[in-house]
């Protein structure tokens, strides 16, 4: 309500902590504010107009095993935990699956996809001769918006529930690849093959899988990118500490030469992502 937040992103943060609609409903009633401000006005509309949507997620969410930034992983089970979690998830709504401020719309989830397109592009990290690593690429909405723009795609994803979305959807672009991938490295990567690696919302679970898992997949990706490529990294965890997750891409950085161009800074209106960009030398 202090319009720190989209209003998207604030209604899956309730559903994430199993508060009903019925529950938001009484929430923004009792913290309506005279005169009514316009970020509330933006709630209760969103609220109106996705409420029968709203009720499907949240039983959902609690079928799918609730809050997937609080999976309890290690390095022995938590790929599997992980995939699980997203094979029910993307069964339960594929589009609340790989990012739940959509809230089940497929428009809310487009014009998400596309804001970070648009930012990619005016970081100049896209162009038609580019080939493209999609980590985490869930059910293929990005590797579906970056194939009219590029050379060619690459989305690796731990879920098969998630790849047979994403094949679905990619069907018509030849030039997009999809397999599947253990989540505990980068090595079948050629070298020296990648002008891009974006990694929207996928590095936070790499990161609980344990700091061995996480430098696998920097060194994986370093070896991975071109010379003057970059690493984008668009949500480096869910610990909801920026200076740590900061200090974490300055290591990076510093071990692997690679250029820290973007910090952490939240450039997205409709999503709270926060973004790393890291380039390697040359």
């Amino acid at each position: 309500m202090a319009g720190y937040i989209s209003p998207e992103v604030a209604l899956s943060r309730l559903l994430l902590g199993h508060v009903t609609p019925d529950g938001i409903a009484a929430l923004l009633v009792q913290r309506r504010p005279e005169p009514p401000t316009q970020p509330w006005q933006a709630l209760v509309a969103l609220l109106e107009t996705q409420q029968s949507e709203l009720a499907r997620l949240s039983a959902a969410v609690v079928r799918a095993g609730s809050n997937h930034a609080r999976l309890a992983t290690n390095p022995l089970t938590g790929a599997a935990e992980i995939a699980s979690f997203f094979d029910r998830a993307v069964a339960e709504s594929p589009e609340a699956s790989v990012a739940l401020y959509s809230l089940g719309d497929p428009a809310i989830l487009t014009a998400a996809t596309e804001e970070i397109l648009a930012w990619l592009e005016t970081r100049g990290l896209l162009r038609d001769s580019a080939d493209v690593l999609d980590l985490g690429c869930g059910i293929g909405r990005l590797a579906v918006a970056l194939a009219p723009r590029v050379r060619s795609v690459l989305g690796l994803d731990i879920s098969e529930g998630m790849l047979a979305q994403a094949r679905s959807r990619c069907a018509p672009w030849p030039h997009v690849r999809l397999a599947r991938t253990a989540g505990q490295d980068l090595d079948g990567l050629a070298a020296g093959s990648l002008d891009l690696i974006l990694a929207v919302d996928s590095f936070p679970y790499i990161v609980r899988l344990g700091p061995e898992v996480v430098t696998r997949h920097v060194v994986g990706a370093v070896r991975a990118l071109r010379p003057g490529a970059a690493l984008v990294v668009l949500n480096l965890s869910y610990q909801g500490d920026t200076a740590a997750d900061i200090a974490t891409a300055h290591g990076w950085a510093t071990a692997h030469d690679l250029a820290l161009e973007v910090m952490g800074e939240q450039p997205f209106a409709l999503w709270d992502g926060r973004a790393f960009v890291l380039r390697r030398s040359g």
